[in-house]
């Protein structure tokens, strides 16, 4: 049976107590470090390096990068991106001021959608020049140009801005992964004006084409990943592309279909787990879906399905089924007259 330390603190009658949760005063720290806390904020809240360490042994604090920990059992329940975000923002703030997180810790911290496993390190990027930190278990570091515009900070933690990291992914990761943050960066008000300055000031680094890209495929209107890997599967199939979450006004009630064709009046909808799974109202978000569906159809309009495991892994046969609708689809007379929020119609000739 393997061994467990056990852990005692001594209380003012001098009686030995086992250590078996955090005590309050170190709990708010962790809040207040938004998760992590470091032995500097520690120790100038009164909270001294050997007690932490005994909060360590007792298995009631982990050390996720040098000088800073975070609560065990949060952080082992945490599912992987949520996980890597908390090592990512120890690593930035173990790696001193010059230190802002980078690549996909950029993405983590800033909670913006991903499609993959997140990598096993953290990476944070300094000034050239600084020579403030190094490499190592916990993490990657590199020296950089970091411009004060593509800096920011998320809950106190130094990070490169929304349109720096969406340029830098588009520079290194797959295509769908970096469209997927692509979109969601601009869904979140970074412009496409914002996206290629940064591209402009990194234009001779690797992979400027692969990001160059994304920019100018990336949509503000995709409101989740399965959107995006959906209208991903237009552009790669060389079909049509559609028009993302436009309103469709019925009169009597109006809708936001994921992609529209308007001039064939078709609609294509992505089917994500999330709409059902574990919901206890699954049934009722059914019945609206068919409820909406009847009444799109009744007033003209084809529709078409897809899930996530064609978007995400056969996009090349989920293109096939595509182009087999719209080949079958007849074109109408007029496109059909969608609108935005702001009301701006589409100019019908």
């Amino acid at each position: 049976m393997p061994c467990r330390t056990v852990v005692l603190t001594v209380d003012h009658d001098g009686m030995a107590h086992r250590l078996t949760r955090i005590p309050g005063d170190v709990e708010r720290l962790l809040h207040a470090g938004h998760g992590v806390l470091t032995v500097g904020e520690a120790e100038r809240a009164g909270v001294t390096r050997p007690r932490i360490q005994r909060l360590v042994r007792a298995e009631l604090l982990i050390r996720l990068a040098k000088g800073v920990y975070a609560d065990r059992a949060r952080y082992e329940a945490l599912d992987l991106w949520p996980a890597f975000a908390l090592r990512s923002r120890a690593f930035t703030l173990a790696c001193g001021p010059y230190a802002v997180a980078a690549g996909w810790s950029a993405v983590a911290i800033h909670d913006l959608p991903t499609i993959g496993a997140p990598p096993e390190r953290p990476l944070v990027v300094v000034p050239v020049g600084s020579g403030s930190a190094k490499s190592s278990l916990c993490g990657d570091v590199r020296a950089i140009s970091i411009p004060a515009e593509h800096r920011t900070a998320v809950d106190g933690c130094p990070v490169l801005s929304m349109a720096r990291t969406a340029v830098d992914i588009g520079r290194g990761a797959p295509r769908d992964e970096a469209l997927v943050v692509a979109d969601a960066v601009m869904a979140g008000g970074t412009t496409v004006n914002e996206l290629r300055a940064v591209l402009m000031a990194e234009r001779s680094w690797p992979g400027s084409r692969d990001a160059l890209w994304v920019i100018e495929h990336a949509d503000p209107f995709a409101e989740s990943a399965l959107e995006t890997l959906g209208r991903l599967t237009f552009i790669e199939g060389d079909l049509p592309v559609p028009i993302s979450n436009a309103w469709v006004d019925l009169e009597a009630a109006r809708y936001r279909p994921d992609h529209l064709l308007d001039d064939l009046w078709l609609i294509f909808e992505g089917d994500g787990g999330l709409k059902y799974n574990g919901r206890l109202d699954a049934a009722v978000v059914i019945e609206r879906q068919r409820e909406r569906e009847w009444q799109l159809r009744q007033h003209g309009f084809e529709i078409s399905r897809y899930g996530w495991r064609m978007a995400r892994h056969h996009r090349p046969e989920l293109a096939d089924r595509f182009r087999s609708v719209i080949a079958t689809t007849p074109r109408r007379a007029h496109p059909y007259r969608w609108y935005r929020e702001i009301q701006t119609y589409r100019q019908v000739s």
